[in-house]
């Protein structure tokens, strides 16, 4: 029978050389290739860009990226996040499939994403908590001025997918529709569910609800090209706003018996056509 020091010596050298072969696996890894062979596949791949400042690990499946920068090909910042853990399943890789948790900093909230692929399948899931609307820069670019707390999340199997999305303490200043002046709007919250199948959403519903005005709207938006709209868009202004806009809601005549004003939103995203 072996002596118990005598095995506990022998396990100590078999871990000790198992940690040398790790640590040296580990400073030895090509990660500045990686990085650029991960930036590359997201070029060929995507439509987008995926810039990364550095990539490090933690552990032997887990990794650190920094100032990452999603953009398209124009160079329009569509996210940013000074920070994103990775960890990947080694059991996955083994099975010749892919499995990948992502956790960010983002927009002083937090987003977390979960991709998976196996075979011709192919999944992922998004969370997001407090993300602050007031820090995105496409929004800051494009001259809207919007601040605000949202989060949610989003299902996807290959083309298809369902997501819910909340808002809190939502404020619209100095925005304009068609060119027209639309009075400063706050609301307190709202969601909206959604299911997507292929290049069709289909919004199941969407409500805001705030001091002066609420909203509520279903319908569908295509999002190939530049995107078509069929919703039913119902709003309740309160008395205050009705009077200050009075040539604006002398145009609504569709009134329920709840003092909400129907009206079909159609056209593209970009050049909305309200049919009242």
């Amino acid at each position: 029978m072996i002596d118990k020091n005598i095995l506990i010596r022998r396990a100590s050298f078999v871990v000790y050389f198992l940690l040398a072969f790790f640590l040296f696996l580990l400073l030895r890894f090509p990660f500045d290739q990686v990085k650029t062979k991960l930036e590359n596949e997201v070029r060929l791949r995507t439509p987008v860009e995926l810039s990364v400042a550095r990539f490090s690990p933690r552990f032997f499946n887990r990794f650190v990226l920094s100032d990452v920068v999603i953009s398209d090909k124009n160079g329009t910042v569509l996210f940013e996040s000074p920070l994103v853990r990775t960890k990947v399943s080694i059991l996955a890789l083994l099975r010749g499939r892919m499995s990948v948790d992502l956790d960010a900093e983002a927009y002083g909230g937090e987003l977390s994403v979960t991709a998976r692929q196996g075979g011709a399948r192919q999944s992922f899931t998004v969370n997001a908590d407090a993300l602050d609307i007031a820090f995105y820069t496409l929004l800051k670019n494009l001259g809207v001025k919007v601040s605000g707390k949202i989060g949610g999340n989003i299902e996807m199997t290959g083309d298809s997918g369902k997501g819910r999305a909340w808002f809190k303490t939502l404020a619209l200043r100095e925005l304009k529709v068609m060119g027209f002046p639309v009075p400063d709007l706050d609301f307190d919250q709202g969601w909206i569910e959604a299911e997507l199948k292929g290049d069709r959403m289909t919004v199941r519903k969407f409500e805001a609800d705030g001091k002066e005005l609420k909203l509520r709207a279903t319908g569908d938006v295509v999002l190939r090209q530049n995107g078509s709209l069929n919703l039913v868009v119902k709003l309740k202004p309160s008395e205050r706003l009705i009077r200050e806009q009075a040539a604006l809601m002398s145009l609504l005549t569709n009134r329920d018996a709840e003092g909400f004003y129907q009206f079909t939103l159609g056209g593209t995203v970009s050049a909305p056509l309200p049919r009242l």
